[in-house]
């Protein structure tokens, strides 16, 4: 280089070949070409047209920020009968580059005052390649000089990593990048000791982490933006049923049926756009097992907040299902209980009156009559106490499927206590309409009892009341029909009467 620059640098066509030169050089390629250079002044200019030309052998030099330096060993062709000396200036360029490194000519090496900050040593403490051998790698020396032996035959340029002892006992990974030339070889050096630690590190916590995610009894996995599987532990593997091939690309539609797989890869693409979404799905194992699963999935993003795919973690819960259920259940028969007669199964005096309540207020509301039915059955008392409990719980069942069967779907029925049961009816019409609905009651409930053998029959007398004309609240309205019901009864059973403003008052 100090000969081109004394003959004006480099000549401007191989300034405008510089791109094809990094090509060229850059595959480990060497150029060997002829330049014609012309001296210049102190001010620049030309000398008179002088021209010198150049024997140069160019090679290419990868620094260890990644950057392409071409090395270019330049004589005049009036110097090549001469001894030639590239040594000395490569030894010179490598004295003054600012990183480690160092010069081997055959035996004998050469240190530049980085490398020696380096590895500790100076230049004279190392003046051979055995001395750099058995300092630098003690106890290994002759593994490593076979190596290097080796990789020095192959007459190529050279990258690999190798723990270095310091003068100090410190060791430290070193990182050569060897490069051969005419004159010997070139070693630049790079502590990269913080560097692997820190990877050494961070491959530990992603095994601890994968170790974590392969205990987890939940099915985790990640998606990339096309929705091919990158990760998943064993739980989803467990699903799958087998180890996938990892230089495929396993996608949903290797697992499920096309409707599920476009199912999952709309939910996939709600995630990436609104950050998480939460569904449950059945999940068929390989075994035949059918399992509820809740999967959530998030978007998983690069520090750039750039979305690199979903995360997806998929729990169990069919036996929390089972269970709610079972409560659901459970609470839903408690509350059937303490609203319904065990017995007849109809609403209760309770329930009877929550919905009689409710009747009302829409009653009020859209201004509609209401009508309440009070029924006694005849004659039950002595069913009772001839033929038993277990008779008279007959005769109240069969009562209560008669009086459900010949009353509409929107007709309340109730069983208050006793042999006592109330008929509610929503929109009744006229006063005749609910007579005639009283009637059909007692013809109804009049006909014959079949117990075994044997048959017996009970009648009934029903009590009317109207809303509003007798009463504007339940109460009121439950005695207004039971003084119509002790009419009834009083004028001979067996049939109805309307409650009767006038008596009442």
């Amino acid at each position: 280089m100090q000969e081109l620059a004394a003959v004006g640098g480099l000549p401007e066509t191989v300034q405008r070949r510089l791109p094809d030169y990094a090509r060229r050089l850059s595959g480990a390629g060497r150029i060997n070409e002829r330049w014609t250079v012309g001296a210049r002044d102190a001010s620049g200019e030309g000398a008179g047209g002088t021209e010198t030309v150049l024997s140069c052998d160019c090679s290419g030099l990868r620094l260890t920020d990644g950057r392409l330096a071409m090395l270019v060993h330049a004589k005049p062709l009036s110097a090549l009968e001469q001894p030639a000396a590239p040594e000395l200036h490569l030894s010179r360029m490598v004295e003054n580059l600012p990183m480690a490194a160092a010069y081997v000519e055959g035996e004998r090496i050469s240190l530049n005052h980085a490398a020696e900050r380096l590895i500790g040593y100076r230049q004279d403490e190392l003046p051979t390649m055995e001395a750099w051998f058995r300092a630098a790698y003690p106890g290994h020396d002759q593994e490593i000089r076979q190596r290097y032996d080796a990789a020095r035959l192959t007459a190529a340029s050279v990258m690999t990593e190798l723990q270095v002892t310091r003068k100090d006992g410190v060791r430290r990974w070193i990182r050569f990048f060897a490069y051969l030339t005419h004159g010997g070889e070139v070693w630049l050096m790079e502590d990269v000791s913080d560097q692997r630690a820190t990877l050494e590190a961070l491959h530990q916590e992603r095994a601890i982490l994968q170790s974590l995610i392969n205990s987890m009894p939940d099915v985790v996995f990640f998606k990339d933006r096309d929705g091919v599987f990158q990760n998943y532990n064993r739980a989803f593997l467990d699903y799958v049923g087998q180890t996938p091939n990892l230089n495929g690309r396993l996608r949903d539609i290797d697992m499920v049926d096309d409707n599920a797989a476009e199912r999952r890869r709309q939910t996939d693409l709600r995630a990436m756009r609104e950050g998480m979404t939460r569904g449950e799905e059945w999940f068929v194992y390989p075994d035949g097992r059918r399992r509820l699963m809740e999967t959530v999935k998030t978007a998983c993003r690069d520090p750039q907040d750039n979305i690199l795919g979903v995360v997806g973690i998929s729990r169990d819960v069919t036996d929390r299902r089972e269970i709610e259920e079972m409560l659901r259940r459970s609470e839903a028969e408690k509350d059937h209980l303490a609203n319904h007669d065990p017995l007849t199964g109809l609403p209760n005096r309770r329930l009877f009156f929550a919905r009689t309540e409710a009747a009302l207020a829409r009653a009020q509301r859209i201004g509609q009559p209401l009508a309440l039915l009070f029924i006694d059955l005849d004659g039950f008392k002595p069913v009772n106490d001839q033929l038993g409990h277990d008779a008279g719980d007959k005769v109240l069942r069969v009562t209560a499927e008669r009086l459900t069967a010949c009353l509409r779907a929107s007709d309340l029925v109730a069983r208050i206590g006793g042999d006592e049961f109330t008929v509610l009816l929503e929109g009744a019409g006229s006063l005749a309409d609910v007579e005639r609905v009283a009637a059909k009651l007692i013809h109804t409930l009049s006909a014959e009892v079949m117990l075994g053998r044997n048959s017996l029959s009970v009648g009934a007398s029903v009590g009317i009341a109207l809303y509003p004309r007798d009463a504007n609240t339940v109460q009121d309205l439950l005695k207004a029909a039971d003084d119509a019901l002790y009419q009834a009864k009083y004028a001979g059973r067996g049939r109805f009467m309307v409650c009767d403003t006038r008596r009442r008052a």
